[in-house]
C-alpha cells in the first residue's frame, strides 16, 4: 500500500473518530450508532497504522491490490449498515403511521362522546349547560 493512501486513510479515520466522539459528547447520536461509527473509525485507524494486515488479507484472498480489498470491504460494511438502518427506519415509519392512525381514531371517538364522559373536553359543545 502506498504512503499516499496510508496518509489519507489515517487522516480520514482520525478525523472521523474525533467527529464521532464530538457528536457523542454533545448527545446528538444514539449509542448504537456511535459504537458502530467509532469502531469503524478505529478499525480504519489500525489498518492505516498496520497496513500489512490488509496486504496479508489481499494475498490470502488473491486480490490484486490491497487498496481494492480495503475499498471493497468498506463499501460492503457501509452497504450493510445502510440496509440495517433502512430496516430500522421502515419499522419506525410503520410505528408512526400506526400511532397517527390510533390518535386520529381516539380523537374522533373523544369528539363523538357526550361532554360528561370525555372529561368536559367537549369545547363549545359542553360549555352551555
Amino acid at each position: 500500500m502506498g504512503w499516499e493512501i496510508r496518509v489519507v486513510l489515517l487522516a480520514g479515520a482520525l478525523l472521523s473518530l474525533l467527529y464521532f466522539l464530538y457528536q457523542i459528547r454533545k448527545n446528538r447520536m444514539q449509542i448504537d450508532y456511535a459504537i458502530f461509527w467509532s469502531l469503524l473509525s478505529a478499525v480504519l485507524l489500525v489498518l492505516g497504522i498496520f497496513p500489512n494486515i490488509v496486504i496479508w488479507a489481499a494475498a490470502v484472498l488473491r486480490v490484486e491490490s490491497p487498496a481494492n480489498l480495503l475499498f471493497a470491504g468498506i463499501i460492503f460494511v457501509l452497504i450493510f449498515k445502510l440496509f440495517t438502518t433502512t430496516v430500522k427506519l421502515s419499522k419506525m415509519n410503520r410505528q408512526i403511521t400506526e400511532m397517527a392512525q390510533r390518535m386520529a381514531v381516539d380523537g374522533v371517538e373523544t369528539k363523538d362522546m357526550p361532554p360528561e364522559t370525555n372529561g368536559g373536553r367537549g369545547g363549545a359543545e359542553g360549555g352551555g349547560h
